[in-house]
C-alpha cells in the first residue's frame, strides 16, 4: 500500500509542477521568456551528453581522451556546420566505429 501511495504522490507532484505554470500563463508567453526557454533543450542535452563523453567513470573522475570524446567532437563539428541532426548522428557513430577499429 505504501508503494501505491508513493506513486500517487509522485504523480500529483509531477502534475502540479507541469499544470500550475500552464494555468498561470494561459495564452502567449512573453517574448523574453520564449527566447529563454528556447535554450533549455540545448542545455539539457549538453549536460546529459558531455559527461559520459569527456569523463571516465571511477572513484576520481578523469578526462577521457578516447574514441567517445573524439566521436563527440566530430559530431559537434558536423552539427555546427550543417545543423542537420541525422547527419550529426551518422557522423558521430561512424567516427566512433572507425576510431574503435583503429585502436
Amino acid at each position: 500500500m505504501t508503494i501505491w501511495l508513493t506513486i500517487l504522490g509522485m504523480v500529483m507532484v509531477t502534475l502540479a509542477v507541469r499544470a500550475i505554470p500552464l494555468l498561470a500563463m494561459r495564452g502567449e508567453l512573453p517574448g523574453w521568456l520564449g527566447r529563454w526557454l528556447g535554450y533549455v533543450p540545448v542545455a539539457v542535452f549538453t549536460a546529459l551528453a558531455l559527461r559520459p563523453l569527456a569523463v571516465t567513470s571511477g572513484d576520481v573522475p578523469q578526462l577521457a581522451a578516447g574514441a567517445p570524446l573524439a566521436a563527440g567532437v566530430v559530431g559537434a563539428l558536423v552539427a555546427w556546420r550543417t545543423g542537420n541532426t541525422l547527419a550529426t548522428i551518422i557522423a558521430g557513430i561512424a567516427a566512433y566505429w572507425v576510431l574503435r577499429l583503429l585502436t
